[in-house]
């Protein structure tokens, strides 16, 4: 059960309230800055002692720097003495909020991304039809892809949308009667056809108790013909597999997958599954998911360690039994579809006619059927004015409405099919600024906050209660909306949050940008990299269902594991890669918190090696909120490839010993320094590997023993650590401002506007309204929703 979530009502008057500091910031600037910034030759041409207060948004620019320099702590600058951190809070609460009395607040408005549209159109209409890869991609702005700025509106993109709502009212239509349930079974070795059906294997064609055996780890898979469906559908599959001379020391598993049977084509991952079982009774994998026609199921091999040890000559080969590839379906049978009934409606008017012969493989004299109606005029309208209030996610008056009603009932007027007129209003609704476009009303009322909520949680539209509540005004209530938060966090449809937050906030969604040199990591495979990815959200969506407290990013201890990732980490007890499990870590271990994170550690390299620079100025923006400004104009980057005559430090050293870089590398490279303990796969280490040079060859392994890892280093503000873990330490100190970073983050997220200094006040009340509950996470939620800049028009 998530912790105690703190009182409503203090949330709600923080939420709007705005604490000025007593002084301003003159006392702040006599005792830090006027040595470097006074009337004596200033530093950068800024003289602070004469420097006007903001009063508009041409003064705010400076100001926002100001702020920005003494909170990260590279003002003042090292080696002078440190302010308290409570002045530091004094002065940048000041200069927030008085920019927000003088500067323009950021625009909210803006238009759902390509993924917000696909949920959206798939929730609305009840189709699963992909959508989201015929738009473009989306810009980001301070990290996420949901965020005014980035999602602006042209006609070349209007062109996409239209193309995308073409698709999405075809899904909604089934055109063909599908066929009764029935099972395709493969049984591989029982016909000579099953068994030219799956991959070959250099080790030739084995059968154990009637099973095919696959020994080849990895790509490409056992792709299974026979039992591939002959018509499109949602099936229920099921798989049979088993050990085959696994040995006392390796485990196998499989990955599933759906996809096409040659050439390009996406395959769909469908789990990774423990194989388990005898012979005699083997493993069971069942599932349910939508199949095209012809579409076949491919079992992906894992045997580990294989393929990073070396057998006996004498021992046996282990490999994966495949016994039985079975699907059965078309499971939805309604005819018409319930997506076409709920687009549609019912009524007796309404029909499906068989219109166009088409050739199936397996049945003779199909036709494709159309929507027709008798009335056609009647039904048309009744369509569009039920269907634009459910699109446009509230109320709308007639005049709103009737533009959609004309344009379809002029397609009719024009000769048009029902079924085109109806397809030609749907889609220009599907594609109206009133569909796509999300914070746009002038006043906030009910129904933006349903919107709101619904699109911070889950990535869609207000669901039905949403909409209840909303057209009773009750969605005001601090109290419905803290039940609301609670319900929709518990709704299936959080995962989406769980995913999208998490993978842009810690760049997880970059994680398969590289791959990492097979000769260097030879450990690294495909359920590896999954497994990074099932840890971090797993993670995640742990401290959330729990409310713990956000410090547990820095360290934490506990972790989210599987025997892979276990394994991987050198953490021992932990069976079976198939259940993500909570472990509790040893106390001296370097696995706690999402720095240590196998995900992170790889999109912070390269996949061949690490550069301090790239994770040190990860760390700073991601996790502390103190992004380092960009390289200055014509300096040359440091490569951090070279590690043979100098080492990594040296190089940086040598980098920072101009004065335009050496400031903010001081910020930047300690900690990328206490990341290097790891490698790009996210292994812990005390050397680098390399190929070839001077180290001694590392077994029958093709890398070498390299130079010994640079990991200690000082920072910016004095304190220095030996190793990752004393820098963890350190971090720990720094709880507000990890709270403070993730707090931006979350409202950045869930308002979908920039957080600028102006907004300070927001992101203050998400942590005094959370700092008893000592900056829970669940907590944090409920309190972005209750800020001003949630609720800001």
């Amino acid at each position: 059960m998530p912790r105690r979530l703190g009182p409503l009502l203090t949330v709600v008057l923080l939420a709007f309230s705005a604490r000025l500091p007593a002084e301003e910031p003159a006392g702040f600037f006599q005792k830090h800055c006027l040595d470097c910034h006074g009337p004596d030759d200033p530093e950068a041409g800024l003289r602070l002692d004469s420097l006007k207060l903001p009063t508009s948004s041409a003064d705010a620019a400076v100001w926002e720097k100001i702020a920005d320099r003494v909170e990260s702590g590279d003002m003042p600058p090292k080696g002078q003495d440190r302010p308290d951190p409570a002045a530091v809070r004094a002065l940048t609460s000041w200069i927030g909020q008085r920019l927000a009395k003088v500067t323009t607040p950021t625009p909210g408005l803006r238009r759902l991304n390509r993924f917000e549209y696909e949920n959206t159109v798939h929730d609305l209409l009840g189709i699963d039809a992909p959508l989201a890869d015929l738009l473009p991609e989306d810009a980001e702005v301070q990290g996420f892809d949901n965020v005014a700025g980035g999602l602006g509106i042209s006609s070349i993109l209007l062109e996409r949308y239209l193309e995308a709502a073409d698709a999405a009212f075809e899904a909604t239509i089934r055109r063909v009667e599908p066929l009764p349930p029935a099972t395709r079974t493969a049984v591989l070795m029982e016909q000579k056809e099953n068994i030219a059906s799956v991959k070959g294997n250099k080790g030739g064609v084995v059968e154990s108790h009637g099973a095919f055996v696959d020994f080849t780890p990895g790509w490409p898979p056992a792709r299974v013909d026979p039992a591939h469906p002959i018509e499109d559908g949602r099936y229920r599959v099921r798989v049979e597999v088993f050990p085959h001379d696994p040995g006392d020391n390796r485990t196998l598993a499989v990955g599933v997958y759906v996809g096409p049977l040659f050439g390009p084509g996406k395959r769909r991952f469908m789990g990774l599954y423990d194989v388990t079982g005898t012979p005699e009774k083997p493993r069971v994998i069942e599932f349910t998911t939508h199949i095209q026609e012809s579409h076949a199921v491919h079992v992906l091999p894992w045997v580990y360690p294989e393929h990073v040890t070396w057998r006996d000559k004498h021992e046996k080969r282990p490999g994966v039994a495949i016994k039985l590839v079975e699907t059965h379906g078309p499971l939805d049978q309604p005819f018409p579809s319930l997506a076409q009934r709920r687009l549609f409606g019912e009524s007796d008017t309404l029909a499906m006619a068989p219109a166009r012969p088409v050739y199936m493989r397996h049945r003779r004299g199909v036709k494709l059927h159309d929507v027709v109606s008798t009335s056609p005029r009647e039904d048309a309208e009744r369509i569009v004015r039920d269907f634009v209030p459910r699109a446009f996610r509230r109320p709308v008056e007639d005049e709103l409405v009737q533009p959609f009603v004309d344009l379809t009932l002029s397609r009719l007027d024009q000769g048009r099919t029902f079924e085109q007129a109806v397809r030609a209003g749907v889609s220009a609704v599907l594609c109206s600024p009133h569909f796509l476009l999300v914070n746009r009303e002038p006043e906030v009322d009910d129904f933006t906050i349903a919107s709101r909520l619904s699109y911070f949680l889950w990535s869609s539209m207000p669901d039905d209660e949403l909409r209840e509540l909303a057209a009773a005004g009750r969605l005001r209530d601090p109290k419905v909306r803290h039940a609301q938060v609670e319900r929709m966090l518990g709704d299936p449809k959080a995962e989406r949050f769980v995913v999208n937050f998490t993978d842009q906030w810690l760049d997880l969604k970059e994680i398969e940008f590289t791959t990492p040199a097979k000769k260097l990591y030879p450990e690294f495979d495909e359920m590896l990299q999954r497994s990074m990815l099932a840890e971090t959200r797993g993670f995640f969506r742990h401290v959330l269902e729990n409310d713990l407290p956000v410090r547990n990013f820095v360290d934490s201890d506990f972790a989210v594991l599987n025997q892979r990732l276990a394994e991987h980490y050198g953490i021992t007890g932990v069976k079976g890669h198939e259940q993500f499990r909570i472990v509790k870590l040893p106390t001296d271990s370097v696995r706690g918190g999402v720095l240590a994170h196998a995900s992170v550690l790889k999109v912070t390299a390269n996949g061949t090696t690490t550069s301090p620079i790239v994770r040190g100025a990860w760390v700073l923006d991601r996790l502390l909120g103190q992004p380092a400004p960009p390289p200055p104009a014509g300096v040359p980057a440091v490569d951090p490839d070279i590690r043979g005559a100098t080492t990594i430090r040296e190089q940086l050293d040598l980098h920072r010993s101009n004065a335009a870089c050496n400031r903010c590398h001081a910020r930047i490279d300690p900690p990328g320094f206490a990341l290097e303990e790891f490698d790009p796969i996210g292994g812990h280490r005390d050397w680098y590997r390399t190929l070839g040079g001077p180290g001694k060859r590392v077994g029958k392994l093709a890398y070498h023993h390299g130079p010994d890892v640079e990991r200690g280093a000082e920072l910016y503000d004095g304190r220095d650590f030996a190793d990752f873990r004393e820098f963890r330490r350190l971090l720990l100190e720094q709880e507000e401002t990890v709270a403070r970073a993730l707090a931006t983050k979350l409202l950045v997220y869930g308002s979908g506007r920039p957080v600028t200094r102006a907004d300070q006040a927001s992101v203050d009340a998400v942590l005094e309204a959370t700092q008893g509950d000592e900056y829970g996470l669940r907590s944090m939620i409920h309190a972005v929703v209750e800020t001003e800049l949630f609720h800001r028009p």
